[in-house]
């Protein structure tokens, strides 16, 4: 069968077109946008749709993405820029020929009602909004102009986002509604505050005893510090403990410093959180465990384990007390190597503290896990370019342990968040920084981050594993005791030993107007019990006053939610 000859020149065009579509997106594989990028706007095509993934895709008439922010106090400018006009609107710009365009932004506080004026009136909404209120997260789902993002997540997000996302059951439940996943998640550091038991090392080797690995090594630990001094005074707190933290909404348990979640946990429950029970979700704070725990609280605090102010004090007091010296175990995050105990060498030369796993009771511990899901970005149901969307999101998360002689492998942006020095050293020092420092990732659509990379990083390099990317260089380079606290952390996820939040959603109607009367009744009942002032009974009480002022209503209103996210 023959072939016209206007077929033929068209079939010719054709392959001419896909063959430079090909050519196009197979150059410039090492991710930093140079060299020749493809000519067509179609990215429907399997060789278009490839490259956005490996995100050296650029589009020739650039697309617009809107969107709006919450500003605050740490945003920052350079060089008379500004949010519509930045280094990095420029880099999507010329890298990608993607135009970021900022429809208005307001301070934080005022963000919430900006957007909810514009769902009432019905105005043209942003394209894509990022947000960690749940609650605003929710009503923007329910109105229906915005999109389940899990197709096009799974047609254009790239191999390196994908092992992000799906690292974990947790991270995608905060955003997905009926099975369908209704926004990209936004995360904080996943163990950022887990409990890891920090010990003056100093007076365990004046006392001559070893770290403590359960409740009643722990218990003559304390008691040994309470009666033999080795910090040479009276003035010493045992065991440190931020029992007042959380101002009007108190939480004596779960702080991100001096917590003590994992007395409960020993016991078999974490306090202010909800626990999966027998497919049903439960408060923790009302499990029966959580008598055991306020009654060993309460004999520790009775035998002068804990400070006589235990109930006074906040994670910033505690601080203080650390760095003052006066505080023999505490149990705080992996980071305390860093604040308060720099403080505490600069002020008592010689001390230190190391890192030790939680102590366990009849072989059994669990703590808190850091809560580390933060909302995340939803994408306008009628935009027409989640493919420029993706491609940017892919080329961003290119920051994520970024690979040495990638593009991201110093920072975002030269004399920015970095600078090379005059040797050809790079350094994140403000006051080597032309202008100053100043992150232009505060300008982002979105934080790209893997929530669980840098504590397992850094345990990876406390066990022994080699650095070799520039993050896990500079990781190697930190404080010996904080990565293997990190290493500690980790350990702890693998064993199971700590507990997320089950309830991830947003506050439910109940929680929204009985929330703080059962956050106080519980934090007031439970300091009491543990001052003494209550006996350890009354908690009965509590539990049939909490239910009855609303955590029923509360409880059946979470079980709703939690039914619908499992189907």
């Amino acid at each position: 069968m023959k072939m016209g000859k206007k077929t033929s020149m068209l079939a010719l065009a054709a392959i001419m077109a896909f063959s430079t579509v090909i050519t196009a997106c197979s150059k410039d594989s090492d991710n930093k946008g140079t060299g020749a990028t493809p000519a067509a706007t179609d990215t429907n095509n399997n060789a278009a749709v490839d490259a956005i993934r490996k995100g050296t895709y650029k589009f020739d008439t650039p697309v617009t993405i809107t969107t709006v922010k919450a500003t605050d106090s740490t945003m920052k400018f350079k060089n008379g820029e500004n949010f519509e006009n930045n280094i990095h609107t420029k880099w999507a710009h010329d890298q990608l020929g993607i135009d970021l365009k900022m429809l208005w932004q307001v301070p934080g506080e005022q963000f919430n009602t900006k957007l909810r004026l514009m769902l009432t009136a019905n105005e043209s909404l942003p394209d894509v909004i990022t947000t960690q209120d749940m609650t605003l997260l929710d009503e923007l789902i329910q109105s229906g102009k915005y999109r389940d993002i899990g197709p096009d997540f799974e047609k254009y997000a790239s191999d390196k986002m994908k092992k992000v996302y799906n690292s974990n059951p947790l991270n995608w439940s905060q955003v997905t509604y009926g099975g369908k996943k209704m926004a990209i998640p936004n995360f904080a550091n996943a163990g950022n505050d887990n409990a890891v038991m920090w010990i003056r090392q100093d007076w365990l080797d004046k006392l001559g005893m070893k770290a403590p690995k359960t409740f009643e090594e722990l218990e003559a630990l304390l008691q040994a510090i309470k009666d033999k001094k080795p910090g040479g005074s009276d003035n010493v707190i045992p065991l440190g403990a931020s029992l007042g933290s959380g101002g009007s909404s108190p939480n004596p348990f779960t702080s991100w410093l001096g917590e003590t979640s994992w007395v409960f946990g020993a016991y078999g429950t974490i306090p202010y959180q909800w626990l999966e029970r027998d497919g049903k979700l439960i408060h923790g704070s009302t499990l029966p465990a959580m008598k055991d725990g306020l009654a060993k609280l309460r004999d520790w605090y009775k035998k002068g384990y804990l400070s006589p102010e235990a109930g006074l004090h906040d994670e910033n007091k505690l601080g203080e007390l650390i760095a003052q010296g006066r505080v023999g175990v505490v149990v705080a995050p992996s980071w305390m190597s860093g604040w308060p105990q720099t403080d505490m060498q600069k002020n008592i030369p010689g001390s230190i503290m190391k890192p030790y796993p939680l102590p366990t009771l009849n072989g059994k511990i669990t703590a808190k896990d850091t809560t580390y899901l933060r909302g995340g970005m939803l994408v306008k149901k009628d935009f027409k370019h989640v493919d420029a969307l993706f491609l940017y999101l892919n080329r961003i998360f290119g920051m994520v342990n970024p690979e040495a002689g990638s593009e991201f492998e110093n920072g975002i942006a030269k004399d920015y968040d970095y600078t090379v020095k005059a040797d050809g050293t790079i350094s994140t020092e403000d006051k080597d920084i032309p202008g100053g420092k100043v992150s232009p990732l505060k300008y982002f659509l979105i934080e790209p981050k893997d929530p669980f990379v840098g504590t397992v990083m850094r345990a990876n390099i406390s066990r022994g594993a080699k650095p070799v990317t520039p993050s896990e260089i500079k990781a190697a380079a930190g404080n010996k005791d904080g990565l293997k606290a990190a290493e500690i952390v980790d350990d702890g996820w693998k064993a199971g030993m700590y507990i997320p939040q089950a309830y991830t959603g947003a506050n439910t109607p109940t929680m929204q107007s009985k929330g703080g009367i059962l956050v106080k009744l519980e934090g007031d009942t439970f300091i009491n019990i543990v001052y003494g002032k209550k006996p350890v009974e009354d908690f009965d009480n509590f539990v049939k006053e909490w239910k009855s002022l609303g955590g029923d209503d509360i409880g059946k209103e979470v079980n709703d939610w939690y039914q619908k996210m499992k189907k």
